[in-house]
């Protein structure tokens, strides 16, 4: 999910790759290479996003992000 990509407590800073927010279980999931890379891509969206919008991340409108990803063929989440 997006809000995996927001850390608590800093202000418009996004985390992707390895150090987004999850379980230990759900790490094994996202800490391989081709996933890291896709938060990249997703973290890169919302920040171009946000600076369109002049919102910060909390407030980005996530569907609008999804169809950015969606039309770049780089959303996975159906």
């Amino acid at each position: 999910p997006y809000r995996s990509l927001i850390p608590k407590n800093i202000k418009n800073l996004l985390a992707a790759g390895r150090c987004i927010s999850g379980s230990h279980e759900a790490q094994a999931s996202f800490r391989i290479m081709p996933t890291c890379c896709s938060t990249g891509e997703a973290a890169g969206v919302a920040a171009a996003v946000a600076a369109q919008e002049h919102t910060d991340f909390p407030e980005t409108d996530v569907k609008k992000i999804q169809a950015l990803l969606r039309k770049h063929n780089a959303f996975i989440g159906e």
